[in-house]
C-alpha cells in the first residue's frame, strides 16, 4: 500500500508541476477511459477477453503474475490488490484530490466551493453508478467506476465537513479525527505492528496447543458473552479506542511524528 501511495504521489506531483487544472482533468478522464478499455478489450493471453468476475483471469492479475511471479498477495495468490495495472485507477484517484485542492485554493466564495464540491461529488457518484453496469466497481482492481464512486462520495463528505467546520465553526465533534490525523503515520505504523504482534505472540490454550494472543483476547473478553458478529465489532471498536487514547496523549503533549 505504501509503495503505491509513493508512486501515485510521485507521478501526480510531476503532473501537477507541469500542467494546469484543465489538463489535469483531461488526464484523469484519459486514465479512466484507457484503464476501462484495457480491462475490457485487451485479451488475457491463453484465456481471451478478461473476466472481471474472476480473481485470476483478468488482465491486471495476469500482469501482476507475469511481473511478480509468486510474490503476489499471499492471501489471494493470483493477483495483488496494489498491483501494477490497477495503479492507473489509483493515480486517477490521486489526481482527483489534486483537482479538489485547486478548487479549495481558488478565489471562489466559501459557499460556492461547498456547492461545487457537493454537485461535482453527486455527478461523480451517478457516473460511477452508471458505469458500474459495464465495468463493475471493484476495489481490488481499482476500476474506473470505483474511482468515480469513491471520489464522489469523498467529495460530498468533504463538502459537508468544510461547511460544518470552516464555515459554521462546529469543531468539537471532529476532535477524534484531528487526534488521529495529526499523528496519522504513527497511528498507521503502530496499529499495524500491534496487529502483527497479537498474531505472533502465542499462549498455551486449554488443550495445550499454541493460540495467538489476539484469539485469546477475542474469545475471553468478547466472544464469551456476545454473538460472533457483535463480538467482532466490539473487538474492533475497543482496538480503535485504545489507540485513540494513546494518540490523544501524544496530541496533548504536542508530539507529532513526521517523516
Amino acid at each position: 500500500m505504501l509503495q503505491r501511495i509513493a508512486v501515485c504521489y510521485l507521478v501526480a506531483s510531476v503532473i501537477f508541476l507541469n500542467t494546469d487544472w484543465r489538463r489535469q482533468g483531461y488526464i484523469v478522464a484519459g486514465l479512466l477511459l484507457a484503464y476501462c478499455a484495457v480491462l475490457t478489450l485487451v485479451p488475457v493471453p491463453g484465456y481471451g477477453p478478461g473476466d472481471l468476475a474472476s480473481k485470476e483471469w483478468n488482465l491486471a492479475a495476469y500482469v501482476d503474475r507475469a511481473v511478480f511471479g509468486n510474490h503476489v498477495w499471499r492471501q489471494a495468490k493470483v493477483y495483488d490488490p496494489e498491483g501494477i495495472l490497477s495503479t492507473l485507477g489509483a493515480l486517477a484517484t490521486t489526481l482527483a484530490g489534486v483537482l479538489t485542492g485547486h478548487l479549495l485554493r481558488s478565489r471562489r466564495g466559501d459557499f460556492e466551493k461547498v456547492a461545487l464540491m457537493f454537485v461535482a461529488g453527486l455527478a461523480a457518484v451517478v457516473a460511477g453508478w452508471a458505469w458500474n453496469f459495464w465495468l463493475p466497481a471493484n476495489k481490488a482492481l481499482w476500476t474506473s467506476s470505483y474511482v468515480l464512486l469513491t471520489a464522489g462520495m469523498a467529495l460530498q463528505l468533504l463538502a459537508v465537513c468544510y461547511w460544518l467546520i470552516d464555515l459554521k465553526g462546529y469543531r468539537r465533534w471532529a476532535i477524534p479525527f484531528v487526534v488521529f490525523g495529526t499523528n496519522a503515520l504513527a497511528a498507521f505504523f503502530l496499529t499495524g505492528l500491534c496487529a502483527k504482534l497479537l498474531g505472533l505472540v502465542k499462549l498455551a490454550g486449554a488443550d495445550g496447543r499454541a493460540v495467538a494472543l489476539q484469539s485469546v483476547i477475542y474469545r475471553n473478553f468478547f466472544a464469551s458473552w456476545l454473538a460472533p458478529v457483535n463480538a467482532s465489532l466490539a473487538f474492533a471498536v475497543c482496538f480503535v479506542l485504545v489507540w485513540f487514547g494513546l494518540m490523544w496523549l501524544l496530541y496533548r503533549r504536542g508530539v507529532f511524528i513526521k517523516v
